[in-house]
This record gives C-alpha cells, structure tokens and sequence, in this order.
C-alpha cells in the first residue's frame, strides 16, 4: 500500500520544506515487471525551494538497492539506485513548453495542491533504471536443465521415443 503523503507541491516549495521517508518495493506496482525481487525499499528526500526568480522548486533525491532482471540469463542483477532531479513548478494554466528548452538540471511540472509524492518517487526510479539490466558481458549464468546439471536436455527428446513406434 502506499504511503499517501500529498503535498501542495507550491507550500512546499515557498516554506522550503523537506520529506524524507521511504516505500517498500512491493507497494509501486509499475516497478513490478522490471524488478526480480520485490523486496527492499527506496528512501527519498524532497526538498522544496525558491529560486532568485521566485520560481518555485522541488528537489527529489532517491537511493535503493534494487534487485532487476537480467535481460540476458533472466538472473537477478543488482542495481544501486542513486538519482536526483530538480523540478520547476508551472501554473496548470501555463504550458510546460518544449522540453528540448529546459535547462539540463531542471524538469518542468506543474504545479499540483495533491501531489502523490509515491507517484513522483515512482515514477523518477522508472526513469532512472537501465533500459536493458544485464551482467557484464560473461557474468550471466548458463542456462540449465532442472534434471541435468550439466547439459541441456533438447526440447525434442522426447519424440525419439515416439520414432520408434
């Protein structure tokens, strides 16, 4: 289940206030399909601010241990999360403009008096994860037979028997 913290995204950031908490892997179910293990958690910190153009901003730090599927060999793969991301508040009547315009460091959002910070934090760990997980090219274990420890057994074994009928 989530954690249910919403904020007004504006008040944060004018009262430069700041969240830390941390939400467990299994309760952000968009993760899911990436992850081998659904265990653990990822801690966050948001942090609001209020540039010298009065432009109100939220900083989002997020850090994990995450244990993803390799692409490869289908084994776990860990991977040290480590992400942080500036966001520039919009008003929602103003557009957000092309992001190809935004400063490197900085994100355009819009403003909102609810904001799931769950949904962020999700949402910014989705972003932040490799395309394709693997091992190093020669770390991925080979694939093996249940019943035999040492080679694979063909998929069509079985109709030999069936030839000699």
């Amino acid at each position: 289940m989530r954690d249910g913290v919403a904020v007004d995204s504006v008040a944060f950031a004018r009262d430069a206030r700041e969240l830390r908490a941390a939400l467990n892997l299994a309760d952000l179910p968009r993760l899911h399909d990436m992850l081998f293990d659904q265990s653990g958690e990822i801690t966050y910190c948001l942090t609001g601010s209020v540039n010298e153009d009065g432009i109100a901003l939220l900083r989002l730090d997020i850090t994990g241990d995450l244990v993803l599927t390799c692409q490869r060999c289908l084994g776990p793969v860990n991977f040290g999360l480590s992400a942080s991301r500036k966001f520039e508040l919009v008003s929602g009547a103003e557009s957000l403009g092309d992001p190809a315009q935004e400063p490197g460091d900085v994100e355009r959002i819009h403003a909102d008096p609810k904001l799931d910070v769950a949904a962020l934090v999700e949402e910014e760990t989705i972003l932040s994860l490799p395309m394709v997980p693997g091992h190093p090219p020669g770390d991925c274990s080979p694939l093996q037979d249940a019943n035999d420890g040492n080679e694979m057994k063909s998929p069509f074994s079985s109709l030999s028997a069936l030839k000699g009928r």
